[in-house]
Formats: C-alpha cells, structure tokens, sequence
C-alpha cells in the first residue's frame, strides 16, 4: 500500500527537537525528509546523548529518535556555493522546517518571502523559542526554558515549597513537533484547494502556555492564585498520590466523585468512609481533605501497588501507576498500541512511535538515522549537478559524507 506522503519532499534545516521532530512524524507517512548538516561534527543533536544527566549508552538513542527515515546532506551554508545548493533544494521541496533565527534566516537569503518567490507552492514551517516578535524574538530558547520554565509550569508542578523539577529531555520539544505538524497538514490541504503555500509560525513558548493553558486562563479570568498542594494538605484527597507497602505509588483521579465515591469506599475496604459525616457530602470531604487522606494512606500502606492496581481495575476506578522510565520499556500495553517499533536492519533496536495511526494509511517501516552527510552526492545528482561539480564541491569543503 501507498505511504501517504510518499510525494512529499521535506526540506529541514533545523536542530534540537522541536522542528526536526515535526519533520519526523511527516518522515514516518511517507514523506522524504532531507536533514541539512553543517561540516565537520554535523548537527549538534547527534551528541545529545553525552549530556547529563541523560542515561549512558552505547547506542545515540537521540538521534536514532529523531532522525529515523532521514537523509542527510552536508552543506556549508556560510559559503555562497553552499546558499545556492541550499536554495536550489527548496525550490524542488514541498515543505520547508527551520528553526533558525530570524535574523539568520534573513542572513541566509531563506526567508518565506524568498524562498516562496521561486516557489510559490511552498509550504514554509518555522518554529522558534520565543516567537518572530517582539524583545524576545532572538533569544535562544530551549523546550526546558521556554516551554518548561516560562509557562508556570515547572512551579506549578511542585507540591508547595517543594523543589523544582529538570526538565526531562524533549518532553516540551516532542508535544509542540505536533503542532507544527498540524499546521504544515493545514497549509497542504490549503495548498490543494488554492494552489498556494503559505507559512506557518510556532514558538515553545506559546505551546508552554497551550500546556497550562487551564491555570492561565483562570489567571487571565482573575481566578486566585493557585498553590500546588502538598500530598498531605491538598484540598481534595479524591485526586491525590497514594504510596502502598511496597513503596511504589499510583495517581488517584476521581473526578465524578458524587457518583463514584461511595463505589471506591467499597472497593477499598472501608465503605464506612461513604457514611462518616466528614466525608459523606462533598463540601464535608473537601473540608476534610486532610484527614481523609491521611485515612486513605494508611489503608493504602496495608497493601503493595500491584494489589491495589487489581483491585482498582476490578472496579472501574480511575487511576494511574506512577511508572518509572525502565518499567514503561516494558509496558505490555504500550507494546498493544504500537508505541514501539522495530528498527529496520537493527535486529533487536525499537523506537518510540508518534503518536497517532491513520486507519487506511500505514506508517513506514522506520529507518536507521543517516551517516553524517549519507546522501549529500546522491540528492546532488537528483538535483542534476554532474560528478565533476560534486566532487569539486566536496574538495571545496562545501559537502561531504557519501
């Protein structure tokens, strides 16, 4: 069967998650993605691994991550010759990806006005920390600074007086790949019906606030502050952690509480909870929050997680095992989605799936991540450049690799 995007020819020039992570997803449906390298040591990203405290190992789980399905080309774009093979590229692209700042896009002659004179059907996504305006627009911006930090979201996260979390590695980069690549499926669906591309624009910093967006709009509303509550001080023991004895955790998230609680008493063991005064109406159980969690802890210490897992599921509560990174590897019902695939020609490599299937198209196969400037030759070729002018390029240092 047909991958859907297999007419699709994406160009990125881009490092670090957010913007080569959206053109891995298109890479998964078909589409080929060129990854533009600079000489030398190539994209920065492929020495990810090596920062801590990233786990160890002798495998570049990043790159392998993010770069599946990819070609490579190094080219030097500080060089004219490198800037002509770049824009020549483009001009033969679907979609262009960058997140480049402004002011190096402009310096580069790469700008949406530039590139979509030459091409007009272009569809043209950039992605940037900050935004294109403003003070900001410049700043180097990180998911863990931009999207993390400056969305409230790492304050509001930790229980009150608590320390700050880290960022883990892309976990703001790989959600806002997302939306670039729902803008990018709008502008070809445009394109289709009006023969033009056009440019998309998103920033961490605006996916930050789309993450938090709940606690900022009652900000904006002029709700009270909200104060991240203690395990044992929060205002409602209905959505709490809860620890069993063999000292691993779950997520209890009883929302429809008015119909549920007195079900989950019963599940628990303790129904008499659903007939105490403290705890019988809502208002009652949000007064006492405090003392019925420190109720619900000690029966919740009477047993290990995996009890209460079965006992839980046994009766339709919702609740989550707080998993640690190793155990979700393993996860046999994330294995049932598809949210590992096998690796092709890496006996025994799996990768992390995106996160959606289209019932009637198929993703392909993934493909081991380039050699650093794999394909430069190759997709000179295509671009009618003969062996002579490539090779006078490479020996120029303008590419190498294969």
């Amino acid at each position: 069967m047909p991958l859907l995007l297999e007419d699709i020819r994406v160009v990125e020039v881009a490092t670090f998650v957010f913007a080569p992570a959206a053109g891995t997803v298109l890479s998964d449906f078909g589409a080929e993605v060129i990854h533009v390298e600079s000489p030398g040591s190539g994209d920065p990203y492929r020495n990810l691994t090596r920062l801590r405290p990233l786990p160890e190992c002798t495998e570049n789980y990043c790159w392998i991550l993010d770069s599946r399905n990819k070609k490579s080309l190094v080219l030097d774009l500080k060089t004219d010759a490198g800037r002509e093979v770049l824009v020549e590229l483009i001009g033969t692209a679907d979609v262009f990806i960058t997140n480049y700042h402004p002011s190096v896009i402009d310096d580069l002659g790469i700008t949406y006005a530039a590139l979509s004179t030459e091409n007009p059907r272009l569809v043209y996504a950039h992605a940037t920390g900050y935004g294109e305006v403003g003070d900001e627009a410049e700043k180097p911006g990180y998911d863990a600074t931009a999207w993390w930090a400056r969305s409230g979201l790492m304050d509001a996260v930790r229980p009150a007086g608590g320390e700050l979390a880290l960022a883990t590695a892309g976990m703001g980069d790989h959600p806002s790949a997302l939306s670039l690549v729902a803008g990018i499926a709008l502008a070809l669906y445009a394109r289709e019906r009006t023969g033009k591309g056009t440019k998309i624009s998103s920033s961490l910093l605006a996916n930050g606030a789309w993450a938090n967006s709940i606690l900022i709009q009652a900000a904006l509303c002029g709700a009270t502050t909200y104060v991240p509550p203690t395990q044992v001080d929060t205002p409602n023991a209905m959505v709490n952690h809860y620890r069993g004895s063999d000292g691993r955790s779950f997520y209890l998230v009883l929302i429809k509480e008015t119909a549920e609680f007195t079900q989950f008493c019963a599940a628990i063991g303790r129904p008499d909870l659903a007939r105490d005064p403290r705890f019988e109406a809502l208002a009652a159980r949000r007064a006492n929050a405090a003392a019925l969690t420190s109720l619900l802890s000690a029966r919740f210490a009477q047993q290990t997680c995996e009890q209460w897992r079965a006992i839980l599921d046994a009766h339709g509560i919702t609740f989550g095992i707080i998993a640690t990174t190793d155990e979700v590897a393993a996860d046999e019902q994330m294995r049932r989605i598809g949210a590992f695939v096998d690796v092709a020609e890496r006996p025994g490599t799996q990768v992390v799936n995106s996160p959606f299937e289209l019932r009637d198209f198929p993703k392909r196969v993934p493909q081991p991540p380039p050699e650093l400037g794999e394909h430069s030759a190759a997709i000179l070729r295509d671009l009618g450049y003969d062996d002579e002018h490539v090779e006078r390029l490479r020996a120029n240092g303008i590419i190498n690799g294969a």
